[in-house]
């Protein structure tokens, strides 16, 4: 990531690094950091440096060239285009005459700011921005920076101002008012604009009586020979009803825009809170708890409990059909039901819940517009027709409350859709995560299978929601039909005759009513799911926070004093709500219960279900047990007393699982203080056991915000060793390095911790075991350079597995169990504490091993491994965009997924039907009114019922089909999507960062199951109207196609001329938006470091930063299509004046009830228009969406089939490998890895794997489980070449205990057995083998702390320290029972003791199985049969270990360096076997 605080770079006007660079889209770089575009296949030297001052000028034009995702030219530099041919028409189009203006140099604030009163009312200060993009493709530098009034920081600052008044005062919804008071003013103007327009759209029909009256007089009088009255009446009648139009259009743009801003701004605002509330949320909240303080439930408060269960209960009666026992989402999480706030909701939150507030407030005031235009409706309609309109009417009164509540049902369907959602992405995003892993051991399958039954279960629910939906809008369409025909039967059956101007004038008022009636719902709708979002997004605003950090006190004494304190960590959340078992709670355990529940926030009364076995213990006081089976009791330090000084070094020691780790974040801040008083003296810098890197170059790493200081910087890289390393980067320390630092190795990362740690210059310095991921030299530079030698002066904190530096160290800290078992120095303890002894002496030789040069540090030799310094393409490929609009191929995909080609033309066919049943009908009403046919009463009211009913069944036909395709296609799709992607080789998931893959399968999915359908609809059924009014209109007035003729081309010429412009805009703020969901989400998963380091500030800028960008170009969006809907309003409005004027000059030939019929309808289509070409661009996006995740499923490389030749159950029944001359280089272009290498394992041998780093160790995994394919030579196992597998039969038959031990959500039985195919006893052995359980523990045995089957694993098994993890790793492949056995460095972050009995395990369970391992201490190698040294991709030394040790070569350099002789050999392997 950027440094943020850097504004050239981030996003204010002058944004060289951004601007230039991302020609081809990418905003400040698609989602990738914005330094990644400057590598892309870029090979010029002008991108020699990380520095942000890169002149725009010195660089030649960059010009877009199409790019996907795998190709790395996602950017060409000066290669021309080729001049495209233009066909004659648009040649000829005068408005693309004249050059396009070049790009800017820098971004212009946008013109919004500065524009003027006319500018403001017609959008004209839009109309440069679309000039521009309809004679070329606008480009990064095109887009407007944010008007500075709307900055993401001004509005945030503003809000929570509001905010933090209101909680302090007890406001009931704090949010949703802090909110109200920051956009009250441009809210409510678009309120007033939208009363004023409701009110016109009302009056024009109603004067509409006065035009028909005035012709029904002229055709009488033409027919009698008496006068005609006056043309000029008329006349001012139409140019009254023009303007009216005009005025109407106005007010309903401006109440839109207004609204829709307020909504983006809203969108801002909330996720640059919830990012802010997630920097600095407590352990507790984030695993579903609270806290509970003591003390006498007050009579007021009881009476609030009281009330609260009543409504709980009702709630419960309401939705029986949810499951019992789960708790509900929107108002979860404070009271206990133990969901808690992991990662994945809170990414949840940010992309769909301010989403859906920002949808909900761009339509919000119809909600009380709309009634009041009803009211003044029905009182024209009295008017008009007497107290015959009140018998319609009155269908309308009951059928509104009856659509509200059915809406209602649709609210709680959503919530419960919105869990399985929740599910589905979060599992997503785990996958994704550990994808290498997922690969490893070929269990694509197992994970698809979950991922569908989910999905599944998704799309059914989605289905019977929009079925509902589509019901109520087929009846909220319908009634105003059935209303104006309840009203004409009456009027008629009344003995009244029909007078078309009172019937057509009445027509048009009901028809005026379809819009806001149609609305009224779906706004209803999304206004109800907008409140359960803020309630969510309230509710985690409101969780608890971490304690304020103590001081720090520059005065005192020490760098750190602890006072008898204890600290805990969070019992585990509960896995997923409806997992939460529901047994009943004893009486003490209500009572808990009903504490936690009083202290919850009130106004989760109606919204919180407070149900017995919701409750899953994390109401509970600090120390208590929590309630259920389920959750194990958390980690504690207990009674932590010692004071570090301010310049001494102090070693952490202990087991695995003693609280090492745990010590050192509860020092950084991350572990709960339960009791007693520390005192920080100090500032402070943490180097966590997981280094987490961020997306951006190798030297903004480093920085992490801080100055850059030459000198300084120069020493903390030799320190850390990391000169070599940069010197075989492409671009040295300007390299970017991926998304969790994907390019490089462990051991760098670890490297580039400590390195960021000592730039960072605090006075208190704490390092988890940063050691254990570097070879041993490497180790002891870094010590004595770093730890000794640059950090002489400063407190040191040091937990660590090498026992080697122990005594090199001020004091010792001897941790077991979470207690202090000792505290003293090095000789103290050697001389008096007999635990300690045993400790050394079972290490006496680590000592001597410790020279040993072997490597662990071994890196995913893919991107750098070339010498000399030569410039590379970035690792992050930029974001396919397409250009252009989506391809016909897209559109037709989209219909054959949804199950067969005939669905299309089937939905169109029932749309044709319900449009002609539409015309029929108000056709029918007008013969009836001038008696054509001259039947009775009876008969025309029969025929116009009998259409009036097959409209609305047509039409809920059409909207059923539609969507039952819709959703039936986004599953299809989706579905192939994620296999494919799953199926994608590494080197795609190495060069694509994770938020962008998330986005496409969360939120472009959304929008294929909620929206996209709907715009389908509304965008057919729009058109397929207008189609059919202006056939109505030319079939009497044929002059009015000549008007039609100009005015529809330039009705075509506006849309294309909108569309060009709106098309990129979109396209730039999709992009941009994911390049925010990635730093949001590396934001997100790096909180701990980023508390340590007091940097919270620096991300929180960031974020608003990107926040801005994305809305740079989500505001423009809005006020293009603004700038569109008021000139295709104003061509409307021109009809309705065409179709006046003709009415008037046709007044004495043609049937007044057919100009009636006729000017009811063009008012009732002049909105449609500009609704229509919105919609269509409506489609168009959600086809982007679709276009994205197609383009997923079906242009994503592949890797070779997962079966090919039929594999004989029992293979490798031997385990004999033969490496055949094997070439392995990572991509096209880069060099070999492994050039020819040759080697013979028998089966069941051990062989061990040593070498430098890049030596290509890693690479001979990656080529045995074909991660990469050969570039040449082969391998074969067991007689069965490996290139002529499947890929799943070959991965199956092997076994891999990786580096990063990987643990997937769920319980430890699925992590180890995710397919099922093992018994509990298998399991179980495996578990004991592994020792992760002593001999004596029983299956059954689920006391709390225990590790038992059905124990519950986090995200990622972060509730499992390190060493359990990699010992569960060593468990899954016990279970595995593979003959082949292959271990990356599985080793490396564990104790000397854990290790040992890794290696026993190794030796034992692994008997007579073919190992190879890639070794990290040579002592755990040195018994197996042979050992292969690995040099430059090919193998120097291979042979067994005392034949190498007396060949006195590289081998032999490693040993003498690692302090090994000659005897060691024997004994050590004696040792293991016993």
């Amino acid at each position: 990531m950027v440094d943020l605080t850097d504004e050239k770079k981030y996003g204010r006007p002058a944004e060289p690094a951004v601007d230039t660079d991302n020609v081809q889209l990418d905003g400040p770089s698609g989602e990738d950091s914005l330094n990644e575009k400057k590598y892309m296949a870029i090979t010029t030297d002008k991108h020699d440096s990380g520095d942000s001052g890169t002149d725009p000028k010195s660089r030649a034009p960059l010009q877009p060239t199409k790019s996907y995702a795998t190709t790395a030219s996602a950017l060409s530099q000066e290669a021309e285009p080729i001049p495209e041919k233009k066909p004659w028409y648009k040649a000829a189009n005068p408005l693309k005459w004249g050059a396009p203006s070049p790009v800017p140099e820098t971004r212009e604030v946008s013109r919004e700011y500065q524009a003027g009163f006319f500018s403001m009312i017609y959008f004209g200060w839009v109309g440069p921005l679309m000039e521009t993009g309809y004679k070329r493709q606008l480009e990064q530098n095109d887009i407007w920076t944010v008007n500075p009034n709307r900055s993401a920081e001004v509005m945030t600052v503003k809000m929570q101002a509001s905010f933090k008044k209101r909680v302090a005062r007890g406001d009931k919804y704090p949010l949703l008012f802090a909110l109200h008071e920051t956009f009250k003013r441009e809210f409510w103007t678009g309120g007033i604009c939208q009363f004023f327009a409701n009110m016109f759209q009302v009056i024009s029909p109603f004067t509409l009586r006065y035009l028909i009256q005035f012709a029904t007089d002229a055709y009488e009088a033409q027919k009698t020979g008496s006068t005609p009255p006056n043309i000029g009446k008329g006349l001012g009648l139409v140019f009254g009803i023009t303007i009216m139009q005009m005025i109407q259009s106005l007010g309903t743009n401006h109440f839109i825009y207004r609204g829709m801003m307020v909504g983006g701004q809203s969108r801002a605002v909330l996720i640059s809170v919830i990012f802010e509330k997630s920097m600095s949320l407590s352990g507790r909240a984030k695993a579903g708890g609270r806290e509970i303080k003591e003390g006498p439930e007050t009579e007021a408060q009881a009476k609030e409990h009281v009330k609260d269960q009543k409504l709980a209960e009702k709630e419960a009666k309401k939705t029986k059909k949810a499951k019992k026992g789960v708790p509900d989402k929107a108002g979860s999480g404070i009271a206990g039901d133990g969901t808690g706030w992991a990662n994945g909701r809170v990414v949840n939150l940010m992309s769909v819940d301010t989403y859906r507030v920002d949808q909900a407030s761009g339509m919000f005031h119809l909600i009380w517009t709309a009634p009041i235009a009803c009211i003044v409706t029905l009182i024209l309609l009295v008017v008009n027709l007497t107290y015959s309109a009140l018998a319609g009417f009155s269908l309308l009164v009951i059928g509104l409350p009856l659509l509200t509540k059915a809406v209602k049902i649709l609210f709680a369907r959503r919530r419960n859709i919105n869990k399985i959602t929740d599910q589905r992405v979060s599992l997503t995003q785990e996958i994704l995560q550990a994808v290498r892993f997922v690969k490893f051991f070929g269990w694509e399958s197992a994970f698809l299978s979950r991922l569908e039954e989910i999905r599944g279960r998704e799309i059914r629910s989605i289905q019977i929601l929009l079925a509902i939906r589509n019901a109520i809008n087929a009846v909220s369409m319908s009634l105003p039909i059935f209303a104006s025909m309840l009203a004409f039967i009456t009027y008629s059956l009344t003995n009244h005759g029909l007078a078309p101007a009172e019937i057509f004038s009445s027509l048009a008022l009901f028809n005026s009513l379809r819009l806001p009636l149609n609305l009224l719902p779906l706004i209803i709708g999304q206004v109800i799911d907008a409140w359960s979002s803020l309630y969510r997004i309230q509710e985690f605003l409101l969780s608890e926070e971490q304690e304020d950090e103590p001081k720090i006190d520059e005065a005192a004494e020490n760098a750190i004093e602890m006072r008898s304190v204890d600290f805990t960590w969070e019992r585990t959340a509960t896995q997923d709500p409806n997992d939460s078992p529901t047994k009943k709670l004893t009486k003490s355990e209500l009572k808990t219960e009903k504490i936690a529940h009083k202290q919850a926030i009130k106004d989760e009364k109606a919204a919180k279900k407070l149900q017995p076995g919701s409750s899953s213990g994390d109401s509970t006081p600090d120390d208590a047990v929590t309630l259920t089976d389920e959750a194990r009791n958390p980690f504690k330090l207990n009674a932590m007393n010692f004071t570090i000084g301010r310049n001494e070094l102090v070693a952490v020691i202990g087991g695995v699982g003693s609280g090492k780790s745990s010590l050192l974040a509860a020092l950084a801040g991350d572990m709960r203080r339960t009791k007693g008083k520390v005192v920080m003296g100090a500032s402070r810098a943490f180097c966590p056991q997981y280094a987490w890197i961020q997306n951006t170059t190798v030297k903004e790493n480093i920085l992490f915000g801080k100055d850059y200081d030459k000198s300084w910087y120069r020493k903390v890289i030799d320190a850390c060793a990391l000169q070599s390393d940069l010197d075989m980067l492409p671009q040295g320390d300007a390299t970017e390095i991926g998304e969790r630092g994907i390019t490089v190795s462990g051991g760098q990362k670890q490297r580039l911790n400590i390195a960021r740690a000592i730039y960072f210059d605090s006075d208190l310095i704490l390092m988890d075991d940063p050691l254990s991921a570097v070879d041993a030299h490497v180790g002891r530079h870094i010590f004595d350079q770093a730890i000794m030698g640059l950090l002489k002066d400063k407190a040191r904190i040091l937990a660590t597995h090498q026992l080697w530096v122990l005594n090199r160290c001020d004091r010792i800290i001897w941790l077991e169990e979470g207690r202090i078992q000792a505290i003293d120095t090095f000789e103290n303890l050697m001389n008096e504490h007999l635990g300690f002894q045993k400790i050394m002496e079972t290490t006496a030789v680590e000592e001597k091993e410790v020279e040993q040069d072997t490597l662990n540090d071994d890196e995913v030799e893919d991107k750098k491994k070339t010498q000399k310094k030569r410039k590379a393409p970035a690792l992050m490929q930029a974001e396919e965009r397409a250009v252009n609009s989506v391809p016909w191929s897209v559109y037709t995909d989209y219909i054959k997924a949804s199950g067969t080609y005939f669905n299309g033309p089937l939905v169109i066919l029932l749309l044709l039907m319900s449009q002609a049943a539409n015309i029929a009908t108000s056709l029918w009403l007008s013969w009836w009114t001038s008696d054509k046919f001259g039947y009775s009463n009876g008969k025309y009211i029969g025929v116009y019922a009998a259409l009036g009913v097959s409209q609305v069944i047509f039409l809920f036909a059409f909207s059923v089909s539609l969507t039952i395709m819709g959703t039936s296609a986004s599953k299809s799709m989706l579905s192939r999507a994620v296999t494919r992607a799953l199926r994608a080789p590494m080197s795609f998931f190495d060069t694509t960062p994770l938020g962008r893959i998330t986005n496409r399968f969360s939120r472009d999915v959304d929008v294929m199951d909620n929206t996209l359908t709907d715009a389908i609809r509304m965008y057919f059924l729009t058109l397929a109207m207008i189609t059919a009014v202006f056939g109505l209109i030319i079939a009497y007035f044929h002059y009015f196609a000549i008007a039609l003729v100009p005015l529809f081309f330039l009705f075509l010429f506006s849309a294309g001329y909108y569309r060009a412009s709106a098309r990129e805009m979109k396209r730039f703020e999709s992009v941009l938006r994911s390049h925010m969901f990635a730093k949001f989400s590396e934001g997100l998963s790096g909180t701990s470091s980023i508390r340590a380091y007091g940097l919270k500030e620096r991300f929180i800028t960031g974020i608003r930063d990107s926040l801005d960008e994305m809305n740079s170009a989500y505001y423009l969006t809005f006020a293009n299509q603004r700038w569109l809907s008021t000139r295709l309003d104003f061509i409307g409005s021109l009809l309705v004046f065409v179709t006046g004027i003709l009415v008037i000059t046709s007044r004495f030939n043609v049937s007044p009830s057919i100009s009636g019929l006729v000017l009811s309808y063009i008012l009732s289509i002049v909105q449609m228009i500009q609704f229509t070409v919105r919609q269509l661009a409506e489609v168009e996006n959600g086809m982007n969406a679709t276009e994205r995740l197609h383009y997923y499923g079906t242009q994503l490389e592949e890797e070779a089939p997962l079966h090919t030749i039929e594999v004989r159950k029992t293979w490798p029944e031997i385990g004999e490998i033969i490496f055949d001359n094997v070439q392995m280089r990572y991509r096209d272009g880069l060099p070999l890895v492994l050039s020819g290498l040759n080697m013979h394992v028998r089966g069941g041998e051990r062989i061990g794997i040593v070498g430098r780093t890049g030596a290509g160790k890693s690479s001979i995994m990656s080529t045995l489980f074909r991660l990469v394919e050969l570039s040449g030579g082969s391998i074969t196992i067991d007689g069965l070449d490996i290139s002529t597998l499947g890929l799943h039969d070959l991965r199956s038959g092997l076994a891999i205990i990786p580096q990063d031990p990987t643990l997937f959500k769920g319980t430890i039985r699925s992590n180890l057995d995710p397919f099922g195919e093992h018994s509990d006893l298998e399991l179980w052995s495996a578990l004991r083998q592994s020792d992760l359980v002593t001999e004596e523990a029983a299956l059954d045995d689920k006391s709390p702390g225990r590790i038992h089957l059905d124990g519950i694993v986090e995200d990622e098994g972060l509730n499992f320290s390190l060493g359990q993890r990699q010992l569960m790793a060593l468990a899954r492949a016990l279970v595995r029972g593979s003959q082949i056995i292959v271990c990356d460095e599985a080793t490396s972050s564990v104790d000397m003791e854990t290790d040992e009995k890794i290696q026993k395990t190794i030796a034992t369970g692994f008997k007579g199985k073919t190992l190879l391992c890639i070794a990290h201490r040579l002592r755990t190698i040195i018994n197996y049969d042979r050992i292969c040294v690995m040099d430059q991709g090919k193998i120097a030394e291979l042979d067994t270990p005392e034949n190498l040790y007396n060949l006195g070569g590289i081998f032999r350099g490693m040993c003498d360096r690692g302090g090994i002789r000659k005897e060691d050999f024997t004994g050590y392997e004696e040792n293991i076997r016993w």
